[in-house]
C-alpha cells in the first residue's frame, strides 16, 4: 500500500463518511451518527469536512456501523458491497 499523507486520508474519509451516511435508508443524520458513536454532532461535522480525523476507537465503531474496514474508509474508492445489509 502506498504511503498517503494525512490530508489525503482526511479528504477520503470525509467523502466516504458523508456518502455512506447519506445513502442509508432511512437517512442517517449527523446527530444520529454522533449518538451511535458517542461523540458530538460537531465532531461528525469536523470529520466530514476533513478538518480532523476521528480517534481510533471512533473510527473502528464507524467502520462497524457502515460495514467496512477502517482501511476501506480511508480508500479513494469504497469496495462494492451490493447485497449487504445496513447495520443499524
Amino acid at each position: 500500500m502506498a504511503l498517503r499523507n494525512e490530508e489525503t486520508l482526511k479528504a477520503n474519509l470525509a467523502r466516504n463518511m458523508r456518502f455512506l451516511r447519506l445513502q442509508r435508508k432511512p437517512l442517517l443524520s449527523q446527530k444520529m451518527l454522533a449518538k451511535k458513536l458517542g461523540v458530538t454532532q460537531k465532531s461528525i461535522s469536523r470529520y466530514e469536512t476533513a478538518r480532523c480525523l476521528p480517534p481510533a476507537h471512533v473510527l473502528l465503531a464507524m467502520a462497524d456501523i457502515f460495514g467496512f474496514t477502517a482501511d476501506e474508509l480511508f480508500g479513494e474508492n469504497l469496495p462494492d458491497r451490493k447485497g449487504r445489509e445496513n447495520n443499524e
